[in-house]
């Protein structure tokens, strides 16, 4: 009588094993129906079969020896080996990547062209942190990207573009002049850096007629594990996280096993929106006081909004990248 009953039902453990294998191979089915489905689009060499070229970027951090390895740079190797057009496949996620001319210029002015919205998921929230929300940069909906945009069409007329010159020149010769003690034909400059600075130096001024150049105080910022509280830093960090949420995902699927490293970028990322929502809480403050404040691009986005009611202001501050955000969010 025993043997006609199956031995999974007889072994769980054996039933157990059955399934997990059953399992493992339909997945594997799976992912090589995905590179069967692409390989009719040119692709770098793979090194890991599940893994996907995240492997390849892994292999290429450390041959550099640089953790936070450009993408770009990465894009540009792939390119000499695959050519301007090619599919890289991250776990099992195909994405064609174009360095052609005449694609770039179409995806880059067709607004009708629709976005890949899971890519945009690091840029909106960084290791569950918010960090762009939902932006211009960030959105994906043309029909909800659109009235947005307006906000800021005044912005890059010739009349407001011509009455800014003034700050960037004075932003520029500020700059040059830092580097001119520099200029001795021995001296390395980290030309990185003196940019980055000198980039946050023209945004601040143009953008809020301020001066984010300052150190900030730790505790009004809530650091703890950030030791540097300069602005410009805070962005740094940011933006390495960014780049670390792309090429290495393990981090961003289970931050748990990561908490040192993800309280670092969130810190860094809270406070850096912190220090932005406090600069527009203030201007909007002003504005609604009708005190004289700078004719600067916060203004002119604010008085823009102004016409479209206090939904759009709040909109605004909580999607800037400059905008703050509560510890829960």
């Amino acid at each position: 009588m025993l043997g006609s009953i199956p031995w999974w039902v007889l072994y769980p453990g054996g039933g157990l094993l059955l399934l997990v294998t059953t399992a493992f191979l339909l997945f594997s089915l799976y992912v090589a129906y995905i590179h069967w489905k692409y390989s009719h689009i040119p692709s770098p060499k793979m090194s890991s079969f599940f893994l996907g070229h995240i492997a390849n970027i892994l292999t290429l951090r450390k041959e550099s020896g640089n953790e936070f390895l450009p993408f770009a740079d990465v894009i540009a190797k792939w390119t000499e080996e695959a050519g301007h057009i090619f599919v890289a496949f991250f776990l099992f996620s195909p994405v064609v990547f174009s360095s052609n001319p005449d694609d770039v210029k179409i995806m880059a002015t067709d607004e009708h062209i629709d976005k890949p919205a899971p890519s945009f998921k690091p840029i909106r929230t960084l290791f569950g942190r918010r960090f762009m929300g939902q932006g211009l940069v960030t959105i994906p909906d043309y029909d909800t990207w659109k009235p947005r945009r307006k906000l800021y069409d005044p912005l890059f007329k010739r009349s407001s573009l011509k009455d800014l010159l003034p700050i960037f020149n004075e932003c520029v010769d500020a700059f040059l002049e830092g580097l001119r003690p520099l200029a001795d034909g021995k001296t390395e400059v980290p030309m990185k850096e003196a940019l980055h600075e000198a980039t946050l130096d023209v945004i601040s001024k143009v953008a809020f007629s301020s001066d984010f150049s300052k150190t900030w105080d730790h505790k009004s910022l809530g650091l703890k594990y950030t030791t540097n509280s300069k602005l410009s830093h805070l962005t740094s960090l940011s933006l390495k996280g960014l780049q670390k949420a792309f090429v290495s995902p393990f981090p961003a699927l289970v931050p748990l096993l990561y908490p040192k490293e993800t309280e670092m970028y969130h810190e860094a990322v809270g406070a850096m929106r912190r220090i932005g929502r406090d600069c527009i809480e203030k201007r909007i403050k002003a504005v609604t006081s009708g005190e004289e404040v700078p004719n600067d691009i916060l203004t002119q986005i604010l008085q823009t909004s102004s016409g479209s009611g206090d939904n759009s202001k709040h909109t605004f501050i909580c999607n800037n990248p400059y905008s703050s955000t509560s510890s829960s969010a």
